[in-house]
């Protein structure tokens, strides 16, 4: 009687597991606000402010038609 009880229950995992794999995937459905995106781009600009305060750039120069041009020693001042 034990081992019948014991087929029986592996018989049901089986089912629920092959049951829970092959049905339909229902995904992921999100809604975004325009405060919610707002919000999310704030924070980006926090972040990307905190990564850059201080960072400095390197020398560059160079010919755009008739301009010469040479900038030095730039630092992000955020």
């Amino acid at each position: 009687m034990a081992s019948t009880s014991g087929l029986l229950c592996l018989l049901l995992c089986c089912w629920y597991i092959v049951d829970e794999t092959l049905g339909t995937n229902p995904g992921l459905k999100i809604r975004l606000s325009r405060s919610g995106l707002n919000y999310a781009a704030t924070l980006a600009v926090q972040q990307l402010s905190a990564k850059v305060r201080g960072a400095s750039l390197p020398d560059q120069s160079g010919v755009a038609n008739t301009v010469h041009y040479e900038v030095k020693n730039m630092k992000v001042d955020v």
